[in-house]
């Protein structure tokens, strides 16, 4: 199941943190859980395509997610 899940950014992301961000979600792609994200920095908003066999999985998944850094995304689980 293809799953997009949205998010809020509560300050700019800088250039250093998105090459960061993108080297700390490259296992999930390699594990075939992302297929891709998109970043909204006009309206403070991230979307991530993910895959999972139900949205329990994806929700718990989600969950256990560190923070690439502390406070500047926080996943919506709506």
């Amino acid at each position: 199941m293809l799953i997009i899940a949205e998010g809020t950014i509560y300050r700019p992301v800088t250039d250093q943190e998105r090459r960061a961000a993108a080297a700390w979600l490259g296992p999930m792609t390699d594990a075939g859980f992302l297929h891709g994200g998109w970043i909204d920095p006009a309206g403070n908003r991230l979307w991530m395509v993910i895959s999972a066999p139900d949205l329990v999985e994806a929700q718990q998944r989600l969950d256990n997610l560190s923070p690439v850094r502390d406070g500047p995304v926080s996943p919506s689980h709506e």
